[in-house]
């Protein structure tokens, strides 16, 4: 979830479906992403066509934003705060004159060089937004094709996103660390880090026993995965402020 939202909710009481169809927009896709993060199902309501928690008064779902800073305003003024926090701040390093021929690029077929890259990204990821299955197709093609798709690339952060498996990767490695950092551990934390250390174990030696290359170590594999997590964070807007949870 976003660390600020704004919304044009005139009184928590007021029924979702009653508000501005653009701040709906928004707390849907907001009762998404709390979805994927808590990584709960959202119940459908086939009469409505959609989230049972989006036909309840706004109070009754307002838990979602317990995390996020959270501003009323008037009706339009949540939109163009939407749409700012919509927009990524990723950095290209290109040669004046590769810039100069992806300007023309663009320019040819009525683009801005952003509209551009976002139809590509959207056709490689399977987004939202995608042009079709035919682009999809294409976009795989060329990712699967180029020479950091090679197996040679592989690393223990490929197997964790493969298995959807990073974010609990990162939780485990992060309670460890603090636990070294501690003088003396109490029975119920040695046991957790024992079974911890154990779990982190069993997961590199699977991933060292049909993908290693036999000089990985632990640690450097999971430096990888730590400077991921920093550049999604900071591409998602993170604050290293947001509320961290207790050991």
């Amino acid at each position: 979830m976003v660390n600020k939202r704004k919304l044009a909710v005139p009184v928590t009481t007021a029924f979702i479906c009653t508000l501005p169809k653009g701040t709906q927009e928004i707390i849907r896709d907001d009762l998404e992403a709390y979805a994927r993060e808590h990584k709960i199902t959202l119940d459908w309501d086939n009469e409505a066509r959609d989230y049972i928690a989006m036909t309840r008064r706004f109070c009754d779902i307002d838990e979602i934003y317990d995390s996020t800073d959270l501003e009323f305003c008037d009706e339009g003024e949540d939109i163009e705060a939407y749409e700012k926090s919509q927009q990524r701040g990723i950095v290209l390093h290109l040669k004046d004159i590769d810039v100069e021929k992806l300007c023309k690029t663009a320019g040819m077929v009525g683009l801005s060089v952003s509209e551009l890259l976002e139809n590509f990204v959207e056709d490689l990821i399977d987004g939202e937004r995608m042009n079709g299955s035919y682009e999809r197709m294409l976009a795989n093609q060329w990712f699967e094709n180029c020479w950091f798709s090679r197996d040679t690339n592989y690393s223990f952060l490929s197997y964790l996103l493969e298995r959807n498996y990073v974010d609990r990767m990162l939780d485990i490695w992060e309670w460890l660390e603090d636990y070294k950092l501690l003088d003396e551990l109490n029975k119920c934390q040695l046991e957790t880090q024992t079974w911890m250390q154990e779990e982190v174990d069993i997961a590199f030696e699977t991933y060292m026993e049909f993908h290693g290359k036999g000089s990985e170590t632990i640690e450097e594999e999971m430096k990888k995965v730590l400077e991921w997590k920093e550049e999604y964070e900071k591409i998602m807007g993170i604050s290293e402020n947001c509320p961290v949870q207790e050991r």
